[in-house]
């Protein structure tokens, strides 16, 4: 501002400076050789040379880059752009039109106040006069660019001074879309990134307690195949070569006998019980060999000095032994065989 011996006219919600970017989509910088950190083709060096030309015509002061604080080329990001910023100077200001009389003064209503000069459309009339001294003002700024209609004028200005001669289609008219600066970027990549960590964050905590759950499976296997230690060991045998098998038969062998082991278990239970029934017959056995030694001494002095006798208590038993049944008695039918 001092160079341009410009003036400020400070308020809460003036404007200090602005910024411009230029720049395509990926697919374009790389038809035109780019390749991310790689060296810069002389073509995207010449693309940016001539957007900075169409802005020192655009927005330069008298076409100069008096009024440009900086013009970056940023090549370290997703896409290549041209980042620019200037002070808003103007050497015009923009003064109403009002209406005058045949002798050349300003006409005045009732009140004495100047009659302001309407167009055809009833819209108040303005015009731009040269200052004594340049001065710093967005609103005339843009104003002498046509205002409202100003950024569209400015994008249909590069899309035929630029644009049009890469093969590049015109922007959306009347878009709101917003670019970004480089640090509102910046903190949006690494927003992703730690959105990125925590979502591997809580992915590695389901991988733990995935494994965590597949270890303590493991160990309760491992509990219930004790019994098959002896075979296990073979099987590790098996597994380092020392034993022609694959590790596939030796799972399927270790399925095997672990149905094996499990059906001897039950025959082993069964096989316990009926041993300890035997015992317990035996026990009575041997319990009554003395009563028995006593019958048996006694059958034999019968057969000794009473033979006869002996026949007739064995016919006796016989018959007893062969003889029908008696009929028995109900309690409600009275008796039946």
């Amino acid at each position: 501002m001092q160079e341009l011996n410009a003036t400020f006219r400070e308020k809460k919600d003036s404007t200090a400076f602005e910024g411009m970017i230029i720049t395509s989509d990926t697919a374009f910088f790389e038809r035109l050789g780019w390749k991310k950190s790689e060296e810069t083709p002389y073509a995207v060096m010449e693309f940016f040379n001539r957007c900075y030309e169409f802005a020192l015509r655009e927005i330069g002061y008298k076409g100069t880059d008096k009024n440009i604080l900086s013009a970056v080329i940023h090549l370290d990001e997703k896409t290549p752009h041209l980042q620019l910023y200037y002070i808003p100077v103007v050497d015009t200001a923009k003064k109403k039109v009002y209406e005058k009389g045949a002798d050349g003064k300003v006409l005045r209503n009732e009140k004495g106040s100047p009659i302001q000069k309407k167009d055809e459309h009833g819209k108040s009339v303005y015009e731009y006069v040269p200052l004594e001294q340049p001065k710093l003002c967005s609103s005339d700024f843009w104003g002498e660019r046509g205002g409202q209609l100003s950024y569209g004028n400015l994008q249909d200005s590069f899309h035929e001074q630029i644009g049009i001669h890469y093969g590049l289609d015109r922007g959306e008219v009347g878009s709101n879309k917003k670019h970004t600066t480089k640090y509102q970027w910046q903190k949006a990549q690494q927003e992703a990134e730690l959105a990125s960590l925590e979502q591997e964050k809580v992915h590695a905590e389901e991988v733990i307690e995935q494994a965590q759950t597949a270890v303590e499976t493991r160990d309760k296997a491992l509990e219930e195949l004790k019994p098959l230690q002896e075979y296990l060991d073979a099987f590790h045998e098996a597994m380092s070569g020392n034993l022609p098998l694959s590790p596939t038969k030796l799972r399927k062998m270790i399925v095997g006998l672990t149905t094996e082991y499990r059906r001897l278990e039950e025959e082993k239970k069964i096989t316990d019980k009926d041993r300890e029934n035997l015992f317990s017959e035996l026990q009575k056995a041997e319990r009554r060999i003395p009563e028995l030694e006593k019958y048996k001494e006694f059958v034999a002095f019968v057969n000794e000095y009473a033979p006869d006798k002996l026949d007739e208590a064995k016919r006796t038993a016989t018959e007893r032994k062969n003889a029908p049944k008696p009929p028995f008695k109900s309690k409600s039918n009275g008796w039946h065989k």
